[in-house]
């Protein structure tokens, strides 16, 4: 491998890990955003009556709610595939 084609395979590399961490800061605030929208009362969780507010969450709510106690935290939204695409 040249000394070129080193340098174009380090500047591909650099690309895509700035790429990867743009994606993810923007989940992560797609998420809060999400959140702070939808949690009406405030209490940092989103109830299946607040889900309502959006449908794609509203059909993927039991499958994000991971310790099935009928509402979404933060945490389980970040481990979810939800605004992931």
């Amino acid at each position: 491998m040249s000394k070129y084609d080193l340098k174009r395979v380090l500047i591909v590399a650099f690309a895509i890990m700035l790429v990867q961490t743009f994606l993810a800061v923007t989940i992560a605030y797609a998420q809060e955003s999400l959140m702070s929208t939808l949690d009406d009362d405030q209490d940092g969780l989103i109830s299946l009556r607040e889900a309502t507010g959006n449908r794609f969450l509203l059909e993927q709510f039991n499958t994000i709610d991971a310790d099935d106690d009928g509402f979404l935290s933060l945490q389980e939204l970040n481990k979810s595939s939800f605004s992931k695409g």
